[in-house]
């Protein structure tokens, strides 16, 4: 019953502002366990007394630290989507293109601590479910005309292929990082997308 009600509470985003504060609290709680524990070794217990609430709260907003791990990373690629969208409006392609992989790039840089305690979760469900809404997310910019890639490849594919090659050097720049600090693999992959040099730094 408290799953249903926090189901319908949520699929209407009829938050508050003291409810969404609350799911927030716990989004940090868990952010700040993860990064120093791992998921793994954590509990739902832990979050609620990191956040200061108690596992009734919890339950109110999330299924299990695995649901609280998914709203965290959505929460957040959300938040990066429309900062980045902005932050490059102004720009044309291809310019527009590799400023946006700049921003991306060195924020994951600055939650990898974060991005690669997920272990448990990557190799699982998850992790598609990761891809699946990356590419919902790109897909509709294409076809927004945010953004433009890969000319003469529909953009349902065109969405699909980026999202792979992004997530796969992000995941292999994780595991290494002395590929290279985030500008030099922007470089890097701009040239594989583009098959030209990376244009320069945009100054604004």
């Amino acid at each position: 019953m408290i799953i249903d009600k926090r189901r319908a509470m949520l699929n209407n985003q009829s938050l508050s502002r003291r409810q969404e504060k609350t799911r927030l609290a716990f989004m940090d709680a868990f952010l700040r366990l993860v990064i120093e524990h791992g998921l793994d070794h954590i509990s739902v217990t832990d979050i609620a007394n990191e956040a200061d609430y108690g596992r009734w709260a919890f339950y109110q907003y999330f299924e299990s630290k695995e649901d609280v791990a998914w709203e965290t990373f959505v929460y957040w690629m959300t938040q990066l989507d429309t900062y980045v969208v902005q932050a490059v409006s102004h720009l044309q392609s291809p310019q527009r293109e590799y400023e946006s992989w700049r921003i991306i790039f060195r924020a994951f840089q600055q939650q990898k601590d974060f991005l690669t305690r997920l272990d448990s979760l990557i190799a699982s469900k998850w992790h598609v479910k990761a891809k699946e809404f990356l590419f919902q997310q790109f897909f509709q910019h294409l076809r927004n005309g945010h953004f433009a890639l890969m000319d003469g490849v529909r953009p349902e594919i065109a969405a699909r292929l980026y999202v792979v090659a992004l997530m796969e050097l992000l995941e292999y720049w994780g595991r290494n990082p002395d590929l290279g600090d985030a500008d030099k693999l922007v470089d890097e992959f701009f040239s594989f997308i583009f098959n030209q040099v990376p244009p320069k730094h945009d100054k604004k």
